[in-house]
């Protein structure tokens, strides 16, 4: 007979690097509400700081830089200039014409390697000691390998650092929906490896809905024929047998429906 392990929330872990991983579920006791440390971005699952039974997903966000609201992520990384620029760290060499553009159009002044190092050591102070501009060498014959990117002041694309302040449109679960709601008045999940735990073959779960908290679905991984381990998000899900058609495990997964654990 199987006992019931513990309640938690099913997830799909995925190794750094890889587009799949391991069906797993994180034991609700290692989950707790915490205020963001980096803001808060689309997407994300929230609760209200001053009553937790009110949660929502957020949309819309903003981040609060030099007295300004700006949307995120930064528009300019969408910027067909942008992408050719030399800010942009996926191009070897950077195009100077799209540089100058993006200089005019979001009011920046792009700094190159040789600025940076000017600035770091003084003009007429180093000299690159090869081709590859990997090493400089100083007056004083010293060698020093190099790994600088050209920056632009002020610093685009900006990003969310810890301690940022964001805020977002918050649709409730209860239909309501709220704007410009900062991200110091909501609370994340934050989890705890030692809650993780990936599935076995012959587990049972029962999910629950996200609301009600009744069983809407139950059944045994090897028998709704879900993959345990998989090299593609899609794999875990593809052979599920058409007796289980109507219960969504691919969305159960992804969404982190809540389920029973039994071993």
């Amino acid at each position: 007979m199987k006992k019931k392990l513990f309640e938690g929330k099913l997830n799909t872990f995925s190794e750094m690097g890889m587009e799949g991983g391991y069906l797993s579920i994180q034991n609700e006791r290692y989950i707790n509400l915490k205020k963001p440390n980096f803001g808060i971005t689309d997407n994300v699952k929230v609760w209200d700081i001053k009553d937790t039974s009110k949660f929502g997903k957020t949309s819309n966000s903003e981040i609060y830089l030099d007295k300004s609201w700006l949307p995120l992520p930064d528009p300019i990384i969408k910027d067909p200039d942008f992408k050719k620029s030399s800010l942009n760290p996926y191009n070897a060499i950077g195009d100077i014409d799209c540089d100058q553009i993006i200089e005019k159009k979001y009011n920046l002044k792009i700094k190159y390697v040789n600025d940076i190092l000017d600035e770091k050591f003084g003009i007429n102070n180093w000299t690159f000691k090869s081709k590859g501009k990997t090493e400089i060498i100083l007056k004083n014959k010293e060698t020093i390998l190099i790994g600088y990117s050209p920056v632009s002041v002020p610093v685009r694309p900006y990003e969310l650092k810890e301690g940022s302040l964001t805020r977002v449109t918050v649709a409730w679960h209860d239909g309501t929906v709220e704007h410009k709601r900062r991200s110091d008045t909501l609370l994340t999940e934050q989890w705890s490896l030692e809650g993780l735990n990936m599935l076995k073959e012959t587990d049972f779960l029962k999910v629950k809905n996200p609301l009600s908290g009744q069983i809407i679905c139950e059944g045994q991984i090897n028998l709704i024929t879900l993959k345990v381990f998989s090299q593609t998000m899609k794999g875990h899900f593809e052979n599920i047998k058409l007796k289980d058609e109507n219960n969504d495990w691919e969305k159960y997964f992804t969404e982190q429906y809540v389920a029973e654990l039994y071993r």
